[in-house]
């Protein structure tokens, strides 16, 4: 699984919270809260039968024991399922809110279609054998997405060092919200639960906290009490400056049960390996998926083999994503007591906060969750066992059904991208905390990897297929992994310090960069454009982005001086915190006309994202207070460099400029031998150019969202 430290098998990226007036934020968060939570419960449906399986012997039969529960709140929600077999209707019946026993099963292979009015519907394998049957609890989607968690981070951003706890709170047993429920936090906070079952309070961060980047949240306990209920002591919730939502089921009695909601990763710290109970019998079947790899390694003795990795890294893969996904809960090790299953899109929005930190950068929580995601969808095509795809414990991949704004940003803004080393299916995404080469004999923690050769500042386990690759970004951090895969504190310096993008950093540890090696080879698919959208590749919130490069660095620049720069600024922006301001300053002893390529990636189109070439477009929002600017692009494509025609810059405005890639009328042949039209599937920018007359004044030019649209 994935691992911390144990793990196997548009930047839309980041989603922005915009900048909105702190007032209106509350207000509009009340209103749809109320909305939200005004909904009434629709009352219990009697059971039904249809046709089915009478005539099998009721010795023979397995119970189905399912509950309904909206994904979002947690209300139980009436349903109406249809079982089918062998491709024919089967049984037709109605679920009540309550949940519980709604039929008895033969033995056999079912299709399970969960559906309620008002949400989208699911469907699900089901496999009846001699084995007990597990109850199954079915979280269905809002046909209509809430903007509710979106909101609360509102309040949170407001005020900057706030994190903001909500939740619903219900009868474990009926599914009944528990009205009147006190909810405490260690820091003095408290609520009550609203008829709904509904409640919000709000914690500091510690001033610390947001300014070191290498440590671990602070962390905050949560005691939710109800009257003739036994208590639920939430401990080590981490603090974060967003929102979070939890689902808490009380139980009917006395006295405090204590949950420990702790990272994976400070639990990790805490106590080598407490965070991954493996028993014999799961330790067999890790290792049998980890040596049934070996096929799809990349060799470099077979043609075939690497002829596949060039097919896929020249262009975007689409590989069928899973619609969803059956999660064992309750576990210890891969044995689980129940199931839940979801929208395959709302586990990984859910589940990414347990394994990555939600206060990481963007970036690397958008790499994250293709690797969740990746992990998640090879399982749901080999299952752990027949009545679940994957296991919710560190066993496999950690998961809570709890959901925090950024996690749920990061999935949403990566949907359906995943990694495949064939082009047809999800690749085993393996990943760990720290894959640094390394193992420090003082920090006490757990080195897994069995091949440290590859050593300080590299990443790999060539004894395990894995060839060493270099991330400096992890030096000197001791090993607390298996050296395979994505290590998942470098993803966070790679972006929060280096400024890479979620692309890079996922190609960077899956596939080198483009230089395939063993098990290294797994490559982007569903993105570039397959599913269209808006993928944003600058945004200049965390610093300079792919625009590290002085103006004057590319020899092509002329008629400024090296006194002009390029530098992330948050005072001026069309959108979120930030922008990039180019400061060009004039060359006085050149009278030639400005032309100032600033390069993207250092001009290595390595560096740079891939773009597809049909149906995509260019652009970014620029301001300048300066008359008789224009702007253009120049992109790298198969047979050399072409350049876009030059569009005006109006002053005094922000301007969203574009260009498409594949009308040749938009384009000019520039360097090699470029021929004026883009003829490659696939491209990369080069630069942005900024054009102007000479003129001795000063210019600032505000670059902001970089993007690509298909």
């Amino acid at each position: 699984m994935p691992d911390t430290p144990h793990r196997g098998p548009p930047r839309a990226s980041a989603r922005r919270v915009p900048v909105w007036p702190a007032p209106l934020a509350l207000l509009l968060a009340g209103a749809v809260f109320a909305q939200w939570l005004a909904r009434p419960a629709a009352p219990p449906a009697a059971p039904t039968r249809a046709s089915g399986l009478a005539a099998d012997p009721a010795a023979s039969r397995r119970p189905l024991d399912i509950r309904v529960r909206d994904a979002v709140t947690g209300r139980a929600l009436p349903a109406q399922l249809q079982l089918q077999r062998d491709g024919a209707r089967a049984l037709e019946l109605n679920a009540g809110a309550q949940g519980g026993r709604v039929a008895s099963l033969a033995a056999g292979d079912y299709r399970l279609t969960v559906a309620a009015p008002g949400y989208e519907p699911l469907t699900l394998p089901l496999h009846v054998d001699a084995a007990p049957s597990l109850p199954i609890t079915v979280w269905l989607s809002p046909s209509a997405p809430s903007e509710a968690l979106d909101l609360l981070a509102l309040k949170a951003a407001a005020c900057a060092d706030c994190a903001v706890f909500s939740g619903h709170v219900y009868d474990r047993g009926d599914g009944a919200p528990v009205a009147g429920a006190r909810v405490r936090s260690s820091q003095g906070e408290q609520a009550l639960t609203d008829a709904a079952g509904y409640f919000e309070l709000q914690a500091r961060l510690p001033r610390a906290q947001a300014a070191d980047r290498e440590a671990l949240p602070a962390d905050i306990e949560l005691r939710v009490a109800g009257a003739g209920y036994r208590s639920q002591r939430l401990s080590g919730l981490p603090l974060l400056n967003d929102s979070r939502h939890l689902i808490v089921d009380l139980e009917p009695g006395v006295g405090v049960a204590v949950v420990d909601r702790r990272h994976v990763q400070a639990r990790a710290r805490e106590r080598a390996d407490r965070q991954r109970p493996v028993s014999a019998a799961d330790r067999a079947q890790i290792d049998a998926v980890a040596a049934a790899q070996a096929d799809a390694a990349l060799d470099p003795a077979r043609p075939a083999s690497r002829a596949l990795a060039e097919r896929l890294a020249a262009q975007a893969a689409s590989v069928p994503v899973p619609s969803s996904i059956r999660v064992g809960t309750n576990c210890s090790g891969r044995s689980c007591s129940s199931v839940s299953v979801y929208a395959f899109e709302d586990y990984v929005g859910r589940g990414l906060d347990e394994e990555w930190i939600p206060s990481w950068d963007a970036d690397s929580l958008a790499a994250g969750a293709v690797a969740y995601r990746s992990y998640a969808a090879y399982y749901v095509a080999h299952p752990v066992n027949s009545r679940y795809d994957i296991c919710a414990s560190t066993a496999c991949q950690a998961f809570n059904a709890d959901s925090v704004s950024a996690t749920v940003a990061a999935a949403t803004a990566t949907r359906g991208v995943l990694l495949t080393r064939d082009g047809r299916t999800a690749a085993f995404s393996e990943y760990s905390a720290e894959n640094n080469a390394w193992d420090d004999p003082s920090d006490g923690l757990s080195c897994v990897n069995n091949d440290l050769s590859c050593g300080n500042g590299r990443n790999g386990s060539p004894r395990n297929n894995w060839p060493c690759l270099s991330d400096e970004v992890g030096r000197n951090r001791g090993c607390f992994g298996h050296g395979r895969g994505m290590s998942q504190w470098g993803t966070q310096r790679w972006a929060a310090n280096q400024g890479r993008d979620w692309r890079w950093i996922a190609n960077h540890y899956f596939n080198g960069n483009n230089q395939p090696g063993g098990m290294r080879n797994a490559f982007l698919a569903n993105d570039g454009g397959v599913s269209g959208g808006t993928v944003l590749m600058d945004g200049f919130e965390n610093g300079v982005g792919r625009f590290a490069s002085a103006p004057t660095l590319s020899g092509s620049t002329v008629g400024i001086s090296t006194a002009s720069l390029a530098q992330q600024d948050c005072a001026t922006r069309k959108s979120g915190n930030c922008s990039l301001r180019v400061l060009l300053k004039d060359d006085p002893a050149v009278s030639a006309a400005w032309a100032v390529r600033l390069l993207s990636g250092g001009g290595t189109p390595a560096n740079n994202l891939e773009l597809v070439t049909a149906r995509g477009r260019v652009g970014f929002w620029v301001y300048t207070g300066a008359s008789g600017m224009t702007a253009s692009l120049s992109i790298d494509d198969s047979d050399g460099t072409e350049r876009a025609v030059a569009r005006a810059i109006p002053s005094g405005q922000w301007t969203w400029l574009e260009w498409a890639l594949d009308d040749p009328a938009q384009w000019n042949a520039w360097a090699g031998a470029s021929n004026g039209s883009i003829d490659a599937a696939s491209v990369r920018l080069d630069a942005v150019w900024f054009l102007r007359e000479q003129t001795r004044y000063d210019v600032n030019l505000y670059l902001d969202d970089v993007q690509i649209v298909h």
